[in-house]
């Protein structure tokens, strides 16, 4: 077969992301395309948490409907998985009792494997990826550079029993077996250099290959391992990263760092995008560059905290008093987030603006296996926020200059022969305090003229055929229901249209990457005339739909939405459409 979908199970506090990453990274070494989901309970121990796998000879960019394979590190989390297992699925745990008749189990004592041979308990998680890279069967070679990176710090002794006991967990279940897994991986077709990496860790590469230098935050799942990982990085990278006491003070010291020609970063989610609602305001009045990375997860307030939804999108595009200019991208995957953080720098500079990057707990936690190259190409030195000084006259600078655009002339405080001025009331063009009503028209017009520019630096919405993970694929635009989504939703409704197209539905997906400013212009054109128009969204109100109808006048026929904390699964997204397209559900 060219597909096997894995689940790895336990509590919090037995490592299963070193389970799910290692395999991960064995999986693309070996050429395969891999994503990985993690559904996470908010708790640092105990519980039921869970890692889906899923492995492919093409790419790949949603979980699968079955699994083939269960590798339970608590055995009575078995139970809890038994509806989503294949016919034919392998269940490996420390015991095989209470498994319905039939289903194939292995007993595999992890915990006594992990104490013999990494002389340590805790070392299951080792002995599990072992045992699962012989159900797969993938060979162990490499698992020392896989520990190694993953454990260099903890020295070489930790290593070298992690590796121990990940060989014995391959061997344990070779000889278990006595034959080779039902669910054994065909060779990949193609190979390529491929690089996992969540998207989380994107966002943040994205950033420092855009020249990043401050990174501020408070932590708030699921924002927090984009500044953990700047953290790590930040003396290579040059950084300074900055645990505030707060969100409001972590963009204020954002803010401040941008005043002061440093390309900066605040990290966040819905709960404290709320508290810095009042100094992205404040962006806005003085026309500061920033970019904030927002996190969604359900709400409102502390919500769930390690769960995912799509419920701030209108929150982002109308969060701050008064009205000023802002940018809201909202990639879908590894690959999007990274291409976001480089573009959310350009935008915020070139028009001294703020710019947020929307994204949801799944896509930040989830592994993306993305080529290598195509993050390496677009990384380049990134040119200063401050404007040239030489066609500015001594003392002559206006901090708020009108122009054509809307973009005035930066400098920062100490520019020598020149006077800065920032003020956050409004002001003229030199900065100075107004309450003049003409100048107040003149401010807001110039501000708000950005947004024309900012819409042309955007890429605009296409129709999309089936996922391909580094590219997409125009298909014919006359397609009877066309399919509205944005952000991590992307890798679900492509394989449901695509399947949906296999029944002979004509049915076509638009992703949303860039939701404001809005492209109304753009989705009015691939819309046209006669054609359907439906959404798929993770939240109760339906808030793409609702911007359809604003921006553009379109009445969507129907929404498949799910705002229970978890994502959206293919054969759900299938059957929804096909319910709203006017078809029997298969």
């Amino acid at each position: 077969m060219n597909e096997v979908n894995l689940v790895i199970a336990g509590r919090a506090g037995q490592g299963l992301q070193v389970i799910s990453r290692t395999l991960g990274r064995m999986l693309v070494r070996a050429g395969y395309h891999v994503f990985i989901s993690q559904d996470v309970m908010s708790r640092i121990r105990g519980g039921h948490n869970f890692a889906r796998v899923r492995v492919r000879t093409e790419p790949v960019a949603a979980d699968g409907d079955k699994a083939q394979v269960l590798v339970a590190l608590d055995p009575a989390l078995v139970a809890r998985h038994l509806p989503g297992l294949a016919e034919d699925a392998v269940v490996v745990a420390d015991t095989a009792d209470g498994l319905p008749e039939g289903l194939s189990a292995t007993r595999l004592p992890l915990a006594d494997i992990a104490r013999e041979h990494g002389k340590d308990p805790v070392m299951a998680n080792a002995a599990a990826v072992g045992a699962a890279l012989a159900l797969v069967g993938l060979e162990p070679v490499g698992l020392d550079e896989m520990f190694e990176s993953q454990f260099a710090r903890k020295g070489g002794d930790v290593v070298k029993r992690n590796v121990a006991a990940a060989e014995a967990g391959f061997r344990a279940i070779m000889e278990e077996q006595q034959r080779s897994c039902p669910h054994r991986l065909l060779p990949p077709t193609t190979q390529g250099d491929r690089l996992l990496i969540s998207g989380a860790e994107a966002l943040a590469l994205g950033a420092i290959a855009a020249g990043v230098r401050v990174v501020t935050g408070y932590p708030m799942s699921p924002a927090t391992p984009i500044v953990e990982y700047c953290f790590r990085h930040a003396r290579e990278a040059g950084l300074i990263v900055e645990q505030t006491e707060d969100e409001v003070s972590a963009a204020n010291l954002a803010i401040g760092s941008a005043f002061a020609g440093a390309r900066a970063m605040v990290c966040t989610a819905g709960g404290g995008f709320c508290l810095v609602n009042e100094a992205l305001s404040l962006a806005g009045m003085t026309e500061v560059p920033l970019v904030l990375c927002v996190g969604m997860r359900p709400g409102p307030a502390t919500g769930m905290a390690t769960r995912t939804e799509q419920a701030d999108l209108l929150f982002s595009i109308y969060s701050g008093h008064g009205e000023f200019p802002r940018a809201v991208l909202t990639p879908a995957d590894a690959a999007q987030a990274f291409h976001a953080a480089r573009d959310a720098f350009g935008i915020a500079e070139k028009y001294q603006t703020p710019v947020i990057i929307l994204f949801d707990q799944f896509m930040a936690d989830a592994l993306w296996a993305v080529e290598r190259s195509s993050l390496m190409s677009v990384v380049s030195s990134p040119s200063s926020v401050v404007s040239n000084t030489a066609a500015i006259k001594p003392y002559s600078y206006r901090r708020y200059e009108v122009t054509e655009n809307g973009v005035s002339p930066m400098l920062v405080p100490g520019t020598p022969e020149q006077l800065v001025y920032a003020d956050s009331d409004e002001h003229t063009e030199e900065g100075h305090i107004t309450e003049s009503a003409a100048m107040r028209v003149l401010m807001v017009n110039k501000r708000n003229a950005k947004l024309s520019g900012i819409m042309q630096e955007l890429e605009g919405p296409k129709v999309e055929a089936e996922v391909e993970v580094e590219a997409e694929a125009e298909v014919e635009a006359e397609k009877e229901t066309l399919v509205f989504c944005f952000g991590s939703t992307r890798g679900v409704v492509a394989e449901a249209t695509a399947r949906l197209r296999g029944k002979g539905h004509e049915v076509a997906m638009v992703h949303l990457k860039c939701v404001w400013p809005f492209p109304a212009e753009a989705v009015s054109g691939l819309v046209g005339k006669g054609r359907k128009v439906v959404t798929v969204e993770q939240n109760y109100s339906g808030q793409l739909a609702q911007l359809l109808l604003q921006e553009c006048g379109l009445r969507v026929a129907g929404t498949v939405r799910q705002y229970d904390g978890r994502q959206l699964a293919v054969a759900e997204v299938e059957v929804g459409l096909e319910e709203l397209i006017g078809a029997k559900s298969g």
